[in-house]
């Protein structure tokens, strides 16, 4: 889905593009091609021909943008949500997607803070936010056992689903009429991916920024790329192009990769195509949507034992040899990138934040796609992520589901274009095409119950395939295969008997 704060932040920047060639020229000022009259008409004209232009709007507004609840007042009620406890706004790696308490100046910490005092005055309610910790499933466990009804909205890790899924933990969102989740301020991808028999308990959107904030993409040094002739215009081309895939990843890094200490031996002090640490190479496979677990027809099954991703492994494994350094270790893979001897660098968008302090330019791109016939690009995001839950306790589940669907297009309203604003303009982008690529990115965002709640431990072992170059796809998912369906049909039952 088209989210529509990136696209309004696209043409936020296209629109800055264009005044900038325009030569400063006031709007009534006279065209060098034409007279003063030729470019003046009178207030009635521009009247109707803004009534005109406001009509047409309205008619072919998309309704998936429209936020079409009636305002209601509901005479300070409390709103209980359930949230983690990050919301240190001064670490990288924290959330304070709910709980904000003052006007700092940080564009994030303001726009959640904004979002509060909205909700609060608008429809006469109080926001209760308590903390229940790192992670959410036993504390959600704890009110199914005491059913206290003390929370209606919960966030929960995405690593969590499951486990909350199969304690009867989440109520069935397309249960509540007055939560839409067709609406352009939720994720649609989210949607599709964690709908199992029609019924969805976990959601993203404009509410969240963790799953941007942890999304896989890859960055380039731009001055690594001048050495070799590659263009930062070139690269953001290809993608534009949608011939990013990974028979061109292959090609450039092929180019770079080199025994640059003249030592004989190519290790972390020499030149490389790409770095990474190994947990994120497995995410190609979400890249070329190969997601280790899908919906299909309606039941979640295991993707992996296929001859696609038999051959897929052996593609990645291919690329990587000899062309790309990784190791399990963090202090290994980004100092090679940090330091200029790597052209490309695979990790989460969270390092825009991390890099701002880098001497050299540097550039983001999406994770490649398998060949030019792929439509999207795509990717995932790590179990860091938080999702949005309304616990099968609310004592009342429109209220709730009320209550978020407003909070969602608040979201879209203050949170979502603070996003953009602190990723592109205050603080970490090196060049105006970041937009685009962040766009390319969080569209593609897809979400995997399998691969995000380590099920059957098959993440590891495709961390282990590509470190040991060695690719037993077909008989290591045909041994997991009868563990990881068993565990399915689980989440499966859980899904399918959800109220």
């Amino acid at each position: 889905m088209k989210k529509r704060w990136i696209c309004t932040a696209l043409a936020a920047l296209m629109l800055l593009s264009a005044c900038a060639s325009d030569g400063g020229n006031d709007s009534g000022a006279p065209s060098a091609s034409g007279d003063a009259g030729s470019t003046q008409q009178s207030g009635g004209d521009n009247e109707a021909a803004a009534e005109t232009e406001a009509e047409t709007e309205a008619e072919t507004e998309d309704p998936a943008t429209i936020f079409d609840l009636e305002v209601k007042d509901f005479d300070g009620k409390s709103v209980g949500i359930l949230g983690t406890n990050w919301y240190n706004i001064a670490s990288n790696w924290t959330s304070p997607e709910l709980k904000v308490t003052e006007l700092t100046g940080e564009a994030m910490n303001d726009a959640v803070y904004n979002r509060n005092q909205n909700i609060q005055s608008k429809y006469n309610v109080k926001l209760v936010a308590t903390d229940g910790g790192a992670y959410l499933d036993s504390a959600i466990h704890a009110e199914v056992v005491a059913a206290t009804n003390a929370y209606d909205i919960a966030f929960p890790r995405i690593s969590e689903m499951n486990a909350i899924a199969q304690d009867g933990g989440a109520y069935d969102m397309n249960k509540i009429e007055s939560l839409d989740l067709s609406k352009a301020w939720w994720s649609q991808f989210a949607r599709e991916s964690l709908t199992v028999h029609d019924s969805i308990l976990f959601i993203s959107g404009d509410m969240n920024f963790m799953d941007k904030w942890t999304a896989v993409c890859m960055f380039f040094n731009k001055n690594v790329a001048a050495s070799y002739n590659i263009t930062a215009t070139e690269l953001y081309d290809l993608v534009d192009e949608g011939k990013w895939t990974i028979d061109k990843f292959s090609e450039y890094t092929n180019a770079v990769t080199n025994d640059s200490n003249g030592d004989g031996t190519l290790d972390q002090n020499d030149t490389w195509g790409c770095t990474a640490n190994v947990q994120y190479l497995g995410n190609f496979l979400h890249g070329w949507d190969d997601p280790y677990t899908k919906v299909v027809d309606g039941e979640l099954v295991f993707n992996l034992n296929n001859e696609f991703t038999y051959g897929a492994i052996d593609r990645i494994i291919s690329v990587m040899n000899n062309n790309v350094i990784f190791a399990g270790s963090w202090d290994v893979a980004e100092p090679v990138f940090t330091a200029g001897r790597a052209l490309f660098f695979i990790e989460v968008t969270q390092k825009l934040a991390n890099f701002r302090t880098l001497e050299y330019d540097f550039g983001v791109l999406p994770l490649v796609k398998y060949d030019e016939t792929q439509q999207d690009y795509r990717t995932t995001c790590a179990t860091l992520a938080q999702m949005i839950c309304i616990p099968k306790t609310a004592a009342d589940k429109e209220f709730a589901g009320y209550m978020l669907q407003a909070m969602g297009y608040e979201s879209s309203l203050t949170i979502a274009p603070a996003y953009i604003e602190n990723a592109l303009e205050s603080k970490f982008a090196r060049d105006e095409r970041t937009a685009d690529q962040l766009g390319y990115i969080f569209r593609g965002m897809t979400y995997d119950i399998g691969y995000q709640n380590a099920m059957g431990g098959v993440s590891g072992m495709v961390d282990t395939m590509i470190s040991t170059r060695e690719n037993t796809a077909s008989s290591k998912f045909a041994t997991v295969n009868k563990a990881v369906t068993k565990a399915l049909e689980k989440v499966n039952e859980a899904y399918k008997n959800a109220d």
